[in-house]
């Protein structure tokens, strides 16, 4: 359980770094930009553990052996 909350600690202060940089470099259509920053964000940090889980999980028996 600790080591999740690390994890989403992490990943969130990632998503607001980027946030911060788009927020001072786009002044214009920041709720257009706001919601692009969110979906992509979103989409690659929940499938980035998955694809990690699976990738460790495949490889689990050649290594354990």
């Amino acid at each position: 359980m600790i080591a999740l909350l690390l994890l989403a600690i992490a990943l969130s202060m990632d998503a607001f770094a980027v946030a911060i940089g788009l927020g001072a470099k786009h002044r214009q259509d920041t709720t257009k930009i706001a919601v692009m920053a969110g979906v992509y964000f979103g989409v690659f940090q929940g499938l980035m553990p998955l694809i990690g889980y699976l990738g460790g999980r495949s490889i689990l028996e050649p290594v354990h052996d």
